[in-house]
């Protein structure tokens, strides 16, 4: 029995260095849908642990936030796309109705005094081709702006969701570690947070 105290020291020192506490995270970061830490990128199943220990935030919250932040980005990018396609198509279509309404006053200039001498009437019907090429740039414009109001008000709303559920595991996480062995007095069980 005198010596059972200092078996079971000796097994504490051989088995108990290697414990710890669960894993823990240092300040975490996002970059887009990620998190990391000290620039690691964090797994699928190290993010699931660590929502475990987030009062309030789940892992699943996460994945519904993520989703709707790339829908808002891939809003943004196509509508953006849209938007400057219709400006170029705007862009062509005035230029088209203005080298016509040149080509038509400047076919005018030279025959109608023609067709004054010769008596015949003159029809100067203008019609232009390219209205519709101009009329078009400016309804995918609209629409492409319109567009591009919904994907930032969703691409920012879902943003803020993330950044929300950032802080919360960062104010939940701190590192921790429970080492058992020599300390000042002899051995000791040591937490550190």
């Amino acid at each position: 029995m005198k010596g059972m105290p200092g078996i079971i020291a000796v097994l504490l020192l051989v088995f108990l260095p290697g414990v710890e506490a669960s894993a823990q995270y240092a300040q975490l970061s996002r970059k887009g849908t990620a998190l990391y830490s000290d620039g690691t990128k964090l797994s699928p199943a190290q993010m699931q642990e660590l929502f475990q220990s987030v009062e309030g935030v789940s892992c699943k919250d996460w994945q519904n936030a993520s989703r709707g932040f790339n829908a808002g980005k891939g809003l943004l990018i196509s509508f953006g796309a849209l938007t400057g396609a219709g400006i170029l198509t705007t862009g062509i279509g005035v230029a088209g109705v203005m080298m016509e309404g040149v080509a038509v006053g400047i076919g005018t200039a030279f025959f109608a005094p023609l067709a004054a001498v010769s008596g015949e009437q003159v029809d100067i019907g203008y019609k232009s081709k390219f209205a519709g090429v101009a009329t078009a740039g400016v309804c995918m414009v609209g629409a492409g702006m319109l567009c591009m109001v919904t994907g930032t008000a969703v691409y920012c709303i879902y943003k803020k969701r993330l950044n929300t559920m950032t802080d919360a595991c960062n104010s939940s996480c701190r590192e921790t570690s429970l080492a058992f062995g020599p300390a000042q007095n002899g051995l000791g069980l040591t937490l550190s947070f």
